[in-house]
């Protein structure tokens, strides 16, 4: 359980709206109206708090449209829930028959914007704070570095080309503002994290600061963002330097990385903060909403009852390895999902429930019903989602460097996992796709399986992958539409291809 202060928020009106700044207690907003982005950047307090507020968008984009794009879309889930008509949004998203409309797409990129703003505020107003500590000064500038670069990663992988803009920008400009190609806002990402790196400190925060980015952090990110451009030496640099910091290790205990009372903990590298602070029903609160969106349907073992989304699909289950007997040896299983037959306290799993005939839900953010302290209903669940643990710069340094020399990182995962290494000396082609295999176990519901899907060097995958998983992903939905409410605001915003 969170016990730091990191994240409780005080508000500031800014150009685009209120800006929460936060500690770990997220979005304690207390609205006040005199206070604007030309009095509030007075003091180091002001600065740490404008800087909590660039975290605090991506509490709802992971409460709700990563989760139902990221997951849902793929191979790895389905909606789940009370039926078609129970989310209509997702069920679009899960069929392929979302458009420019869809309320999800939308949400995903005012999100991620609303961290660009404010990213680019602290940037421009925290260097001329008189009188403020050097060190907080460049942590503050150095976070809000990485946080920019994390939003426009999100984005330019979604929706390729997108607005680039990195100063503060009125409601004016942003009615005009045309889309920069994704060459120049990798660019953007790629000088972000590289001056993150450099300004954080190298070692991982404590205390009343646990869940601030470190150095570490952003060189982790950098090396997905190489991955994901196909530049495997600087992928590798990046991923080694992190992996020979020794910084970081893998839990001992894979469900450790998902306890509400081992947050923040040695493998983690960037995880959402959430707290149970009362603001019930709330995507954009301080609660996480996945304990109950992803709980059990009706059974009443999380608050709020369950309601059964992101259900595994069967083809995800059958990636588990097994041993002779077809039992699964795997232990990432039992932390990870729901299967028939499973128990906790009095309750069993059934052999089937309203939106998963076989029987599957999510496992990872479970948080008892009887956990008051840590869900006390409502959307408002204290457990943290992670964006970036330690076993992922393993898995891009094993991708990265390839058969043979990539195989000790792969089977580090591995090995934590009660699996057996890998075979050696497999052939180029094999050897990615274990450590895709790997990936895809390691990172369930964790909302890595869509980016894995669109940036394998095989440009049909995606779409080959999902055919044959049922689902009618087509050559378009290697990007999402740029929302119709934001090309209705601006009419230089032009429209990917199909939609």
């Amino acid at each position: 359980m969170k016990t730091n202060q990191f994240l409780r928020l005080a508000t500031a009106l800014l150009v685009i709206g209120s800006m929460t700044a936060c500690k770990e207690d997220f979005l304690d907003q207390k609205p006040n109206n005199s206070i604007t982005d030309e009095n509030f950047y007075q003091t180091e307090t002001d600065a740490v708090r404008a800087t909590n507020s660039v975290y605090s968008p991506a509490q709802g984009l992971y409460n709700g449209a990563a989760w139902q794009i990221l997951d849902i879309m793929t191979d790895d889930a389905d909606k789940g829930g009370g039926g078609a008509n129970d989310g209509v949004e997702v069920f679009e998203l899960d069929n392929f028959t979302l458009n420019s409309f869809n309320p999800m797409v939308t949400n995903y990129y005012t999100q991620c914007y609303l961290g660009v703003q404010r990213a680019n505020l602290v940037l421009e107003k925290v260097p001329k704070i008189v009188g403020m500590s050097q060190n907080i000064r460049r942590r503050c500038l150095g976070e809000a570095m990485f946080l920019r670069g994390f939003y426009y990663y999100m984005l330019v992988r979604l929706y390729g080309d997108v607005p680039l803009y990195t100063k503060p920008i009125t409601l004016s400009e942003a009615y005009s503002i045309k889309r920069s190609s994704k060459d120049l806002v990798y660019q953007t990402i790629i000088s972000d994290l590289t001056m993150a790196g450099d300004s954080l400190p190298l070692a991982r925060f404590t205390g009343e600061d646990a869940g601030r980015v470190s150095s570490g952090a952003a060189k982790g990110m950098l090396a997905s963002v190489y991955l994901t451009l196909g530049q495997k030496d600087k992928a590798a640099e990046k991923a080694l330097e992190v992996i020979n910091s020794g910084i970081y290790s893998l839990n001992a205990n894979y469900a450790n990385n998902y306890s509400v009372y081992s947050e923040n903990g040695p493998e983690s590298m960037f995880e959402i903060q959430y707290r149970n602070a009362g603001q019930q029903w709330n995507f954009y609160g301080q609660g996480s909403v996945v304990n109950c969106f992803f709980g059990p349907r009706a059974q009443n073992i999380v608050q709020s009852s369950g309601y059964g989304f992101n259900v595994p699909t069967q083809d995800f289950v059958n990636q588990y390895e097994k041993n002779a007997a077809g039992v699964i040896i795997d232990k990432r299983r039992v932390p990870s999902i729901w299967m028939p037959g499973d128990k906790f306290d009095t309750y069993t799993q059934p052999a089937s429930l309203e939106g998963s005939p076989n029987g599957y839900n999510v496992r990872k953010y479970f948080v008892s019903a009887n956990d008051a302290n840590a869900d006390a209903g409502g959307w408002s669940c204290a457990g943290n989602i992670p964006v970036m643990r330690y076993s992922e710069v393993l898995l891009i340094a094993a991708e990265a460097l390839g058969s043979g020399a990539g195989e000790v990182h792969l089977n580090a995962v591995r090995r934590r996992a009660g699996l057996p290494d890998i075979q050696a000396g497999l052939s180029a082609d094999a050897f990615l796709a274990a450590v895709y295999k790997e990936r895809r176990i390691e990172f369930s519901s964790e909302m890595h399986r869509w980016f894995d899907l669109i940036r394998h060097p095989d440009p049909n995958y995606m779409v080959t992958v999902m055919q044959a998983a049922g689902k009618n992903a087509q050559a378009k939905h290697m990007l999402m539409p740029i929302p119709q409410g934001e090309r209705d605001k601006n009419s230089n915003l032009t429209q990917n291809p199909g939609y």
